[in-house]
């Protein structure tokens, strides 16, 4: 498996001399995706981090998430972007790892997260065909990112048990890092799986373009010998390009610590769009942020914290105190606050329809599975059990 953060393999100047300079220009005039989410990941001796921002054209809420370990997970299976609300096979299993999940959406809803192993499991948009129905149980994206932080401790387990479940709905790809600097790109096109990990892993980052075609920008900037200048770029090349020079370029001795080379990596790449930074310290398992409306970096230290379900889960406003530890602010979950948080991101949908109807059936199918299960007795009469074996 490649090491996060190794720099760029030699074999993209290969790539970059196979490229005229008209073709690379070609290459550039392929439009991409207006939504500038950026991840990464990078390593050096025994730090190990990773890095998001989450961009966004709309202010959105936002919540924190303490998921504890030996939590069963019920919920109901998914095709498109709408829940299987009757007669469908229920998708259990029971965390084996607690986890600190960032969400809009509501609880087990996630856009990334890190967990008590050190796996970090993060997206961003991107034009996605999952596969069609296969008879493997179909969960929304974001439940198929917290099955993973739930069951799995590194890469190669979430490389080995990507047929467990057929993710739907979201148009993302994903970045997974584990605590020995492994990384992995996950996206899902035409209808398959596409996996880059070990050789095939030159950058661990990933933007909002396919990783191949991002990849194939790194050769050509100037950079890294090319003749264009794409990393000074705002768009999903020039941020992609810009990652992969800082990722090169990082010296411990000179740039201080990872995690706070990290944050300006983020600030780097990020836009008056950036709703979020979020870097994960998996040598510390300390999950750090800020945000727009908040810029103190505040985190929580996954050791400190009882992650045995003997306690409830937590949950904290995304906007909430700082700077430093905010522990202390954790709060315990309850339906009522993980549905109020859903419901100001729905206040904030502009009264578009259609995602106001995708966004309730997302962000309320955790609670409402509850009462669908008691109103439909017969969609408890069939139940997929997913078994995670504890030697794995």
């Amino acid at each position: 498996m490649g090491k996060a953060g190794i720099g760029v393999n030699t074999r993209l100047s290969a790539i970059g001399r196979g490229l005229t300079l008209s073709t690379a220009l070609l290459v550039l005039l392929v439009p991409t995706l207006s939504r500038a989410c950026s991840v990464f990941a990078f390593s050096r001796g025994n730090e190990v981090v990773y890095g998001q921002n989450l961009d966004w054209h709309d202010y959105f809420p936002g919540q924190v998430i303490v998921n504890k370990r030996g939590v069963k997970k019920e919920i109901l299976p998914w095709k498109k972007d709408w829940p299987t609300l009757t007669n469908g096979a229920m998708v259990t299993w029971v965390s084996r790892y607690g986890s600190v999940t960032f969400t809009c959406y509501g609880r087990d809803f996630i856009e990334g997260g890190m967990n008590e192993a050190g796996l970090v499991v993060d997206e961003t948009n991107l034009w996605a065909i999952y596969p069609p129905d296969d008879g493997r149980p179909g969960v929304s994206c974001p439940q198929w990112m917290q099955y993973q932080l739930d069951n799995f401790a590194t890469v190669d387990e979430v490389l080995a048990h990507l047929d467990d479940l057929r993710p739907d709905g979201e148009g993302w790809h994903y970045l997974v890092s584990d605590s020995t600097g492994q990384c992995a790109v996950i996206e899902y096109l035409r209808g398959e799986v596409s996996v880059y990990a070990g050789d095939s892993i030159e950058v661990c980052a990933l933007t909002n373009t396919t990783y191949k075609q991002a990849l194939s920008h790194v050769p050509l900037d100037a950079a890294f010998g090319g003749e264009i200048d794409i990393g000074s770029g705002s768009d999903s090349y020039g941020r992609f390009v810009r990652i992969a020079a800082l990722l090169r370029d990082y010296d411990r001795e000179r740039d201080g610590a990872a995690a706070d080379y990290a944050f300006r990596v983020l600030r780097d790449v990020s836009s008056d769009e950036t709703l979020r930074s979020v870097v994960y310290d998996a040598g510390r398992s300390r999950v750090l942020w800020k945000t727009r409306n908040n810029p103190s970096i505040r985190w929580l230290d996954l050791k400190a914290l009882d992650l045995s379900r003997n306690t409830s889960t937590w949950i904290l406003d995304v906007e909430a105190g700082g700077p430093g530890d905010v522990s202390a602010l954790l709060e315990d979950y309850s339906v009522e606050a993980n549905r109020a948080v859903v419901t100001r991101v729905l206040g904030r949908s502009r009264g578009e329809a259609g995602v106001i109807n995708e966004l309730e059936a997302r962000g309320l199918t955790f609670d409402r599975a509850l009462e669908m299960i008691i109103q439909n007795p017969a969609s408890r009469t069939r139940k997929t059990q997913i078994e995670v074996r504890s030697d794995e």
